[in-house]
């Protein structure tokens, strides 16, 4: 039991990762294909670990009553695993060619299919009357037909975990953030699938043609197991936790923004959206918070001065800041201060001359909302303020 406890582990966190899918996948009603295959992909997964501990091998043959069906069992659902791991990196990565990936996919799937089915038809011709929990490949090496079904499930196992490997990897290094990283997660752990598992068993199935006991590679395919599907689960579940992650912090980020531009005039206000707070709707939530402040800083652009902008950005350089973190600090002076002559226009023609030429904010929004808190920008924004409090006193 002690050993079940890792596939039990390693399933559930596939499950768990399938659970977290499934909120959206249920919003959409199933018709989102991609979505639905990755839900089916990690609950195989699941199903895979579950049937390959050994507790539930022997309930299997015995609920069943037909010794060994477990073994075929399992080698269906890890071709099945196999096959949707392609399908899926396919059609998750949306390649230019819309038709070869569709045409890629179906052959796929026809492939894999048939594969199932020459399994279960050859463990049927087959006779495997002797129960094997952990060393079935190599016990019914040599006999007939249960060879031949143990060689087409690795050789397929292995294409595809080399497959999915290659294809993560040359993926990852076209993306950025979380996705990057659970790409490479994933090339990874199906690579450890292929190096570790297939050529395992591979090498015992072969010593035992050769007339060799060489079980304890199978051990070893079975402790690389655990690990890799662990990897394997993470590389899925990571992209999905990164992304709202980073919609959170983002989000977070452009808050001072926000703030420093609600005085601006003539830009639209629309209304909060009408989802209730404890809903997954963050992402809707961003997108209206970027569509504020763009709108605002469409509003206030006729005051951006690039005089400001590059008194600023002379003094931020001086001041030993890096060429990206002084340009989203003047980014932030010149925003500030034509908000500043937005919330009082009775003053704006004499800080912002006909003559003074205006310029356009470059850098990204949530750096120009971290550099609103710079102390550049607060000396700037006192500076401008302080003639108005002389004249009010």
């Amino acid at each position: 039991m002690n050993r079940d406890i890792g596939f039990f582990v390693t399933g559930g966190l596939l499950l768990l990762a399938c659970l977290l899918k499934l909120p959206a996948l249920i919003r959409v009603r199933g018709r989102d294909w991609l979505l639905s295959s990755i839900c089916a992909l990690l609950l195989v997964g699941a199903g895979v670990l579950f049937t390959a501990a050994q507790s539930t091998i022997v309930i299997v043959n015995r609920v069943t009553g037909v010794t060994n069906i477990a073994a075929p069992l399992i080698y269906i659902l890890l071709t099945g695993f196999s096959g949707a791991s392609i399908v899926l990196v396919l059609n998750w990565r949306d390649g230019p060619d819309a038709a070869q990936t569709r045409r890629l996919s179906r052959i796929t799937i026809a492939a894999y299919g048939a594969i199932c089915t020459l399994i279960m038809i050859l463990f049927a011709l087959g006779d495997t009357p002797v129960e094997q929990r952990t060393t079935f490949d190599t016990y019914y090496a040599t006999t007939p037909y249960i060879r031949e079904m143990i060689v087409l499930y690795i050789t397929a196992h292995a294409i595809a975990s080399l497959t999915v490997s290659r294809l993560c990897w040359r993926w990852s290094g076209e993306v950025q953030g979380t996705l990057r990283i659970g790409l490479r997660v994933l090339a990874v752990g199906y690579l450890m699938h292929y190096a570790g598992y297939d050529t395992a068993v591979a090498a015992a199935v072969a010593a035992r043609w050769a007339g060799h006991n060489w079980n304890f590679l199978i051990g070893i395919a079975y402790i690389t197991t655990q690990p890799s599907a662990l990897l394997v689960s993470v590389g899925f579940i990571l992209p999905l936790i990164g992304h709202r992650a980073e919609d959170a912090i983002r989000y977070a980020q452009l808050a001072t923004l926000a703030r420093a531009v609600r005085p601006v005039q003539g830009a639209p206000s629309p209304a909060p959206l009408p989802i209730p707070w404890w809903k997954p709707s963050l992402r809707l939530r961003l997108t209206q918070r970027q569509t504020y402040i763009s709108d605002r800083l469409v509003a206030s652009r006729d005051d951006f001065s690039l005089r400001i902008w590059d008194e600023v950005r002379t003094v931020a350089l001086g001041r030993k800041n890096t060429e990206e973190h002084a340009t989203a600090i003047a980014d932030a002076a010149m925003i500030a201060a034509a908000v500043d002559a937005q919330a009082a226009p009775e003053r704006a023609p004499e800080q912002t001359p006909a003559s003074d030429n205006r310029a356009e904010y470059t850098s990204d929004l949530a750096d120009i909302s971290r550099a609103l808190r710079s102390g550049i920008v607060r000396d700037l924004r006192r500076r401008r303020s302080r003639p108005k409090k002389e004249a009010d006193t």
